[in-house]
């Protein structure tokens, strides 16, 4: 409000350079009122530029010269004289009063930086930061997060569990495409991979196999550039569309190039090179691509584990001490790299102390490694559980290539395990034929805390294995991980309650008070 008072005084200020000959209206004069030490022009003529050394004595010290260009006493050009050398020429004010406008201005305008300065990025949470920055991403705001299409598998004598995550989407604005679960009875053994003859496979491993195999076909069959696939226990965040417009500026470090090269920036960081474990990078130190993506969350990726029960940062194995030692684990093509984007200040994470898979499991390494109320994007690597992934044209045709034609020797979610630490990749794998259908590392992100959790509900029945290692509180509902829970709050939201009404599962202590994403 200052600065937009004083700026037409500070346009009136500059105005030294005015050539003298144009008079502009400012303030009107008469006869009545000039000062002796007033001259008149005559024949309504201003001084000219040319005229200024003639003018320059001693006899017109101090003089105001006027013009008379009509009827009107018009105030024209001042020329104010000290010495014998004049000091000053404006079509306005003196030099002085000009001097002590600026003054005022720049004042004002130091004053308005100190109180009204934006703050540093690195304060801010990670939603704040995007709008600072204008690095949002209004795709993820639609009914289908950012990807062309989200299917929930599940079977169809599991009516509760539909019944819950059609609530659950409609109030989160998610739209779903059913994919039918598959029992395992029902699966003959003739339609199995090869190498799973001699393997010993429970039905329900069978079961859910199949049905991730008819997703993966779902987009292959329907050319989808993106699908993200949830299993039906699967539970979020009401915020998780702000969550997803963050991991996605992060994940692009792995999935998007950035570098003079043409490379994704996480490429400067690959395994092969005798660093630390790992290498922090904090998300407002991305650099920014400038390569339009087909998807919100780049191009060149194959999965997005965003729902798991646990997973590792990469690290960089044991030098063999032999030079076909296995125990080195596959070779440095065919590893993920090390870098890490840390999201800091995000007030959806919970506090250390609740960062664990159940209630019972020990807590997660990085609650230990990092500030309270921070997340870590990062590749893949020994990641478990398949409550949700994205997976891309390319990937869900690798997958589909590999697990539905080639391999089938565990659970679902080992086997995408064992695929994206590029085991696959190179035939170590038990039992995997060894063909890997080009040999390269599979580009998999994934995220810690993960951004979709299972749901325990009240007896915590799952159609595969016991939950949480069958020690979950069958009389209470939770989701690890998640703070505004959707399942949790459905009741509310149905209600009407308001976003503040509704419950966070692990509020903060004194000790891990942090700022919030929305």
């Amino acid at each position: 409000m200052l600065i937009s008072v004083l700026a037409p005084s500070a346009a009136r200020a500059f105005r030294f350079s005015r050539v003298l000959g144009e008079t502009k209206p400012w303030a009107t004069a008469t006869p009545s009122n000039l000062s002796p030490f007033s001259r008149i022009y005559p024949n309504g003529k201003c001084p000219r530029r040319r005229d200024l050394p003639r003018l320059a004595s001693p006899q017109v010290q101090r003089h105001v010269s006027f013009c008379k260009p009509t009827g009107d006493w018009d105030f024209g050009a001042t020329l104010t004289f000290r010495s014998q050398n004049w000091s000053a020429i404006s079509d306005g004010p003196s030099m002085l009063y000009s001097h002590r406008i600026v003054a005022v201005v720049l004042i004002a305008l130091i004053t308005a930086f100190v109180f009204f300065r934006p703050p540093r990025l690195n304060s801010l949470s990670p939603w704040q930061y995007l709008k600072a920055t204008g690095k949002t991403s209004p795709e993820i705001l639609n009914g289908t997060l950012g990807f062309q299409q989200v299917f929930v598998i599940n079977l169809p004598e599991r009516t509760d569990r539909r019944d819950a995550m059609t609530l659950a989407s409609a109030l989160s604005g998610i739209d779903v495409t059913w994919v039918d679960g598959v029992s395992g009875a029902k699966i003959s053994d003739k339609v199995l991979p090869g190498d799973s003859w001699d393997k010993t496979i429970s039905r329900g491993n069978k079961g859910s196999w199949r049905a991730h195999m008819n997703a993966l076909r779902r987009v292959i069959e329907q050319k989808l550039t993106s699908a993200l696939i949830l299993e039906d226990d699967a539970d979020w965040d009401l915020r998780i569309k702000l969550q997803l417009q963050v991991f996605a500026q992060a994940a692009k470090a792995f999935t998007q190039s950035t570098t003079k090269a043409g490379h994704p920036l996480a490429e400067l960081y690959p395994h092969d090179k005798p660093t630390e474990l790992g290498v922090d990078l904090p998300l407002t130190h991305l650099p920014s691509s400038t390569n339009r993506a087909l998807t919100p969350y780049g191009d060149n990726w194959d999965v997005l584990w965003l729902g798991h029960c646990g997973t590792e940062f990469p690290a960089r194995p044991p030098i063999a001490t032999v030079p076909d030692d296995s125990s080195s684990g596959p070779p440095p093509s065919h590893r993920p790299p090390l870098l890490r984007v840390v999201i800091p200040n995000d007030g959806t994470v919970p506090g250390p102390s609740h960062l664990r898979a159940h209630p019972f499991a020990l807590p997660d390494a990085m609650a230990d490694l990092y500030p309270p109320h921070t997340r870590i994007v990062h590749a893949s690597s020994a990641t478990t559980c398949t409550q949700a992934y994205a997976v891309s044209q390319q990937g869900a045709r690798k997958l589909l290539w590999q697990f539905g034609l080639q391999s089938l020797t565990t659970g679902w979610d080992l086997m995408l395990r064992d695929w994206c630490d590029g085991q696959y990749a190179t035939g170590e794998t038990k039992g995997s034929s060894g063909n890997s259908g080009g040999g390269k590392q599979p580009i998999c992100v994934t995220v810690q805390p993960p951004l979709f959790s299972h749901h325990f509900g009240k007896g915590a029945a799952s159609d595969i294995t016991a939950p949480g290692g069958g020690f979950v509180n069958k009389d209470k509902e939770m989701t690890p991980y998640v703070r505004l829970s959707t399942r949790l709050n459905m009741g509310r939201m149905v209600g009407g309650a308001r976003f503040e009404e509704l419950v966070d599962q692990f509020p903060d202590d004194e000790k891990e008070s942090g700022e919030r994403l929305g």
